[in-house]
């Protein structure tokens, strides 16, 4: 909701000279001279019948001929209390306080800093000013428990419960809280206009068990209160309660009319709560994984609104979880024209610019985000992110398998061996120079044949440079075990757009090279091309093409596809359709001592099942079904289908990932099945991948 900006001054300034005109028009009898005994009571008259400016222009009438008359000067400082020009009441008052008694002097000096602690919430002319009038209305209620300990004890309990809305301006969540309890514990039965207040605290804090009871207590007293509703369903949220989440947004959008109309009115007025409503409505749909139905509301209220910061922030925050970095950023920075201090903007800034590795740009970003928002609570977490990506990253790796023939009898012609296995370790340093990593990698493989286990080991330095569009790399090791000598990469991608990336490897004693073939002293080098496109996170097509070049003359080509179509979006459900194609040919065909077939081809379709068992803000746990089938053929072999199952579970932590899982399969090797079953894991560290 647009906020109203301080353009000419304080408002008090002008209740004084607003009400004296506002009475003049409406009362004109007024203005006649009067005794100064019928001024008195005409001005606690109208005062009973709650008409401050009527009686406000009265005593100024008086005060103006009698600047001495204590009965006059005191019924202005009342009517202007009244008036809510708290701020004119207390300095006047501060005049001549013998004539206040304790409960008035109080009450006017807690409306003061009420109205202050309210005033400094609208945006000020100048974003340097942002928080100085909440700050300062803070330092005037400390000042006055301090200096001035309140006699009412109804008084002395308000100022503790307003300190609680100047905090939680300041974003000092913890102290709200702290606050909060402290009144409980004393036994003060804590007004319900605060509560929300509180319940926005304890969501800030990642309480949201705590806050659903408080924020229930705020619509029992005031189910109109679309704010707190709001705030209810994100604590739903966050407590993984979509059930109740989601259709709360929904009910609360279905009650607000857009343009509401009072009774004889000509024209509706724009209601601002169906706005927010809406917004949250979708977003809430976005942080339940759907996030195309999140982007399909909110279009339609960009079309609507396109000048608003905070829904052009809202829908760049959609675009980011859609895997579109670079249509996300375009958005924050529509959001920071419009509005350069909108922290949904500065947040969503160094999000895009990490994820399209424009690191010294999100730098840059990050220290905007601290100079105009130094008190907001993400920015621990946004800097933790962006620390974490340009820190070390490591990728350390295990499996083991097992293939036999389908009987259970005989010999395994599985090119894998009767059993398999190996490790790899990838470690690689913070970025230098925002663009440069250098690290080490390593890795074993092995394979037990019939005539014995051959074994493949590897260990290097490699460099690696990413920035924007461009990544490239190079690594260079020594190979040991069945063949001996240098093995090293060269590769570089590029990517084309928020969709599309592709890229090239060249590699020489390539790691994928068959362990059969090795056990004959036969290497490999390979070439790879490959290319990608993922519009969203809901559908993407990969292919790879690549050509083995085995020492022994065979060249093997190989071209694979993969496509992914989520089918089904749950909260904690996502059920994605597979598909894939496969084909391969050898130049020698199957005459050269390992698994080699002449022309070969597979198709596959499954599915696959994610559901989040569990999960707290960044922690989760995650558990993966696979299942796909279909028909593999080999020239000469005929054709067999193929079932293949996998299980496996995914665990994440501040960015830190933990995945293992095992597998099963019957393949189908010169015509002959076999089962397979493997396990593996991996430990990927500081976003690696």
């Amino acid at each position: 909701m647009p906020v109203p900006h301080r353009r000419f001054g304080h408002p008090r300034f002008h209740v004084l000279s607003c009400a004296l005109s506002l009475a003049a028009l409406t009362t004109p009898q007024l203005v006649l001279a009067a005794p100064d005994q019928s001024i008195r009571v005409q001005a606690d008259a109208l005062l009973a019948q709650e008409r401050p400016a009527e009686a406000l222009l009265v005593v100024e009438r008086r005060l103006a001929v009698a600047p001495d008359d204590d009965d006059a000067f005191r019924l202005r400082v009342l009517a202007l209390a009244e008036l809510g020009a708290s701020r004119l009441a207390v300095d006047a008052m501060h005049q001549r306080p013998q004539l206040f008694a304790d409960h008035e002097r109080e009450r006017i000096e807690g409306d003061a800093v009420a109205r202050a602690i309210g005033w400094g919430r609208v945006e000020p002319e100048s974003p340097d000013a942002r928080l100085d009038e909440s700050r300062a209305a803070l330092v005037e209620l400390e000042r006055l428990q301090r200096d001035a300990p309140r006699r009412t004890n109804w008084e002395a309990n308000r100022l503790r419960v307003d300190a609680l809305s100047a905090l939680n301006h300041l974003q000092r969540h913890e102290q709200v809280v702290a606050g909060y309890q402290a009144l409980l514990d004393a036994g003060i039965e804590v007004p319900a206009y605060i509560l929300g207040t509180v319940g926005d605290s304890l969501v800030a804090l990642r309480r949201p068990e705590d806050a659903i009871p408080v924020l229930e207590t705020v619509i029992a007293h005031a189910p109109g209160d679309v704010n707190a509703r709001i705030l209810l369903g994100y604590a739903f949220i966050e407590t993984e309660r979509f059930d109740r989440a989601l259709p709360l947004f929904e009910t609360l959008a279905a009650s607000q009319e857009a343009w509401p109309r009072h009774a004889g009115a000509n024209a509706g007025y724009e209601n601002w709560d169906r706005y927010s409503a809406d917004l949250n409505h979708a977003l809430a749909h976005s942080y339940a994984n759907d996030n195309a139905r999140a982007e399909a509301m909110l279009q339609s209220q960009v079309a609507i609104g396109p000048n608003n910061a905070g829904l052009q922030a809202a829908y760049g925050a959609v675009q980011s979880r859609r895997l579109r970095p670079e249509a996300a950023l375009e958005r924050f920075e529509m959001a920071r024209t419009l509005a350069p201090q909108d922290r949904d903007a500065l947040a969503g800034r160094v999000g895009a610019l990490t994820a399209l590795d424009r690191i010294d740009e999100a730098r840059d970003a990050i220290e905007t985000l601290q100079l105009a928002r130094p008190e907001d609570p993400r920015l621990d977490r946004v800097e933790r992110d962006l620390d974490r990506h340009r820190g070390v990253q490591a990728t350390l790796s295990a499996n083991r398998g097992r293939s036999r023939p389908r009987d259970g009898g005989g010999t395994s012609i599985s090119p894998f061996g009767s059993r398999d296995g190996g490790w790899a370790l990838d470690v690689r340093s913070p970025l230098l120079a925002d663009r440069w990593r250098v690290g080490v990698f390593a890795h074993d493989d092995w394979a037990d044949f019939i005539d014995g286990r051959v074994r493949h080991r590897a260990a290097g330095v490699g460099t690696w440079y990413r920035h924007d569009r461009l990544g490239a790399w190079a690594t260079l090791g020594s190979a040991s075990g069945a063949s001996r000598g240098a093995t090293w990469t060269l590769g570089a991608d590029w990517r084309f757009d928020d969709a599309w990336r592709a890229g090239v490897e060249i590699a020489r004693n390539a790691r994928d090279t068959s362990l059969q073939a090795r056990r004959l002293g036969i290497d490999a080098d390979s070439v790879t091309v490959s290319a990608a496109y993922a519009p969203s996170e809901t559908f993407a097509l990969e292919g790879r093409l690549a050509r083995l070049r085995y020492d022994d003359g065979n060249t093997r080509d190989q071209l694979g596809l993969d496509a992914t179509q989520r089918l089904l979006t749950r909260p904690h459900l996502m059920v994605d359709g597979l598909a894939s194609l496969y084909t391969s040919r050898g130049s020698r065909g199957d005459t050269v001592g390992y698994f080699n077939p002449e022309r070969d081809a597979s198709a596959n379709l499954g599915l696959r099942f994610d559901h989040i068992t569990w999960r707290r803000y960044e922690t989760a746990f995650q558990q993966r079904l696979q299942v796909m089938a279909g028909p593999y053929w080999q020239r000469e072999r005929g054709t067999q289908w193929v079932p293949s199952l996998g299980y496996r579970h995914l665990w994440r932590r501040d960015g830190h990932e933990l995945e293992y899982g095992v597998a099963w399969s019957r393949p189908v090797y010169d015509g002959l099945r076999e089962q397979r079953l493997a396990f593996d894991v991996e430990l990927r560290w500081g976003g690696a991948r």
